[in-house]
């Protein structure tokens, strides 16, 4: 008996655990603030926030429109929507989706390559790659500049630009 108690407290324990660390949720219309990540994943919605993610995060999606988020460091960041604009320290990996996207981070794959993956139109990246990567860039009118360690680059779509510095 103590035995099926000792273990359902177990299980309790590991179930809190497991709620306290959800997903941050960030959204609204206009608002601005400052936030320690505490290694939690964030979700930030809305439109025209602006948000400063301190500390190390977890993965990273902004959803919406003209947020700017500054952010320290995250295990991955995914940008979907328009008109965003991100500065990250360090993240691991990067996915970025819609269009007029601005994105300036430093991408450095813990232990592994780095993926980076870009689609929709006109979004403009400006990277340092530490360690090795991989990059594919697809849709129309992306441009890329790079500096740092050599990618793998794999393209689709018309009317690129990609660079290194």
């Amino acid at each position: 008996m103590h035995k099926v108690l000792g273990t359902g407290v177990l299980l309790l324990a590991l179930a809190g655990g497991a709620q306290a660390q959800e997903a941050m949720e960030l959204g609204g219309i206009g608002v601005s603030r400052d936030v320690p990540c505490k290694g939690r994943d964030v979700i930030i919605t809305g439109n025209a926030n602006e948000f400063r993610l301190e500390g190390g995060c977890g993965q990273v999606e902004v959803q919406g429109s003209q947020h700017v988020l500054g952010l320290d460091s995250a295990t991955s960041l995914e940008v979907t929507g328009a008109d965003n604009r991100v500065d990250a320290e360090r993240i691991g990996g990067l996915a970025v989706n819609g269009s007029g996207h601005r994105i300036n981070a430093e991408i450095r794959g813990e232990g592994q390559a780095a993926t980076v993956a870009v689609y929709g139109a006109e979004n403009i990246l400006q990277l340092v790659l530490e360690g090795p990567a991989s990059v594919e860039v697809n849709g129309i009118g992306q441009q890329l500049s790079w500096e740092g360690d050599e990618p793998d680059i794999a393209t689709s779509g018309t009317d690129h630009r990609i660079e290194r510095k």
